[in-house]
């Protein structure tokens, strides 16, 4: 039986499915927006969410002013339309996400031949942005109008950059970014907002740079995992354990690798080193600060880094020799695993270890100076952290190569 809010989905997906296979039969390029703006008006008080006028009144005018190309508007409504119906009747379970990306992409891709405009990137960036945001929201009333809009900014973002990928090579990233995301979620490493900030970043990575690059990232996700893992019983002892078991979620993966994967996009846009320097300084220090505080609780009591007076294990801003000597191979391994991979050399692999060294000091630092005083948290430490150490591997890259 379809209930109430069955209706409305299948409304809204047959809404969508007119919309974009009609619109651009449209004699004005601005009629399209209109049509939204209107759109969002009508349902004012019979929609399926009291947010989604709002969205459609936003994504309307945005097509108004030519600011949003009509494909990019007409794809956001069919992914959260095709996709949400099937989340919907499969019964909300993990296969809906499947059975969503599924629906929402092969719909985009219909609506990219039909129209003729060719951007493959776009589509694929829209739905997993959609699917994140609908494992880090749920089934809030919030939720239809956030997967709207965030689908649609995103493939905006991209789409601006125009930059023409090969759909083998689109192809090529996506099994490899969400195979390994799978992977992660099954070993219970990631959730399934997890899940999907993994992929996101590893389509990037890849797109934009060289699938290299994504297993750099990937060693850095793989020490994390077994600094986690290593003695788990003392530390839990001390309760200094990682939350849910190490399992991590979105917040985790963007603060960690937010940084980096900027630096991949700008490296795609203009190829130079600094942005190879900048990205291995973020990844060393996101790895070297997660080694340094799983293994370095195991060596005593910590020293608190502005005073280095003794702490209780937990304590933010708290460092070991241990935990030191952890973060320092960690950044050389993933320096020298960048130079085995023939990302970088001589000066990029210093650069690497300099960056995520100071880095992760620098997270122990702002970890006792903001954390502790309850400015930020411990993911916009992290992303302190990470974008410094983008910065410090950037600068001394820069201060390696600069002619004398």
């Amino acid at each position: 039986m379809i209930t109430t809010r069955g209706h409305k989905l299948i409304l809204a997906w047959i809404i969508a499915i007119l919309f974009s296979f009609l619109s651009p039969l449209s004699p004005t390029k601005w009629f399209p927006g209109l049509a939204i703006i209107l759109l969002g008006c009508i349902f004012l008080y019979k929609t399926l969410a009291p947010s989604i006028p709002l969205a459609f009144v936003i994504l309307g005018t945005l097509a108004m002013l030519g600011i949003m190309p009509l494909y990019v508007l007409s794809a956001a409504l069919l992914i959260v339309a095709s996709g949400e119906i099937l989340f919907y009747y499969s019964g909300e379970k993990p296969i809906s996400y499947a059975l969503y990306f599924i629906a929402a992409l092969f719909f985009c891709f219909v609506l990219m031949f039909y129209t003729g405009y060719y951007t493959g990137l776009t589509a694929v960036m829209g739905v997993t942005v959609a699917l994140l945001l609908r494992s880090i929201l749920g089934g809030s009333k919030q939720a239809y109008m956030l997967e709207l809009l965030g689908a649609a900014m995103a493939m905006l973002l991209i789409d601006d950059l125009n930059m023409l990928i090969d759909l083998q090579l689109l192809a090529y990233a996506m099994v490899i970014s969400f195979g390994f995301a799978y992977f992660a979620y099954r070993f219970k490493t990631a959730d399934m907002s997890g899940l999907f900030a993994a992929a996101l970043i590893g389509i990037v990575l890849i797109v934009f740079a060289d699938v290299r690059w994504f297993l750099i990232m990937l060693l850095f996700f793989v020490l994390a995992m077994f600094a986690t893992k290593y003695k788990i019983e003392y530390k839990r002892s001390i309760r200094v354990e990682e939350e849910k078991g190490g399992i991590r979620g979105y917040v985790n993966m963007f603060s960690n690798g937010l940084a980096p994967t900027i630096a991949a996009i700008c490296y795609g846009v203009y190829p130079h080193p600094i942005f190879i320097a900048a990205f291995l300084g973020g990844v060393a220090t996101a790895a070297a600060d997660t080694n340094a505080g799983e293994i370095g609780v195991c060596g005593g009591a910590p020293y608190l880094i502005t005073n280095l007076k003794k702490v209780p294990h937990g304590t933010n801003g708290g460092v070991t020799w241990l935990g030191e000597a952890a973060g320092l191979l960690t950044a050389t391994v993933i320096g020298a695993g960048a130079v085995l991979l023939g990302v970088a050399d001589l000066p990029l692999f210093i650069a690497t270890i300099c960056g995520g060294f100071i880095g992760t000091n620098l997270d122990s630092l702002f970890g006792q100076i903001f954390e502790n005083k309850g400015y930020i948290k411990n993911a916009g430490t992290n992303f302190l952290a990470t974008t410094c150490g983008c910065i410090i591997g950037a600068g001394i890259w820069l201060a390696l190569t600069m002619p004398l």
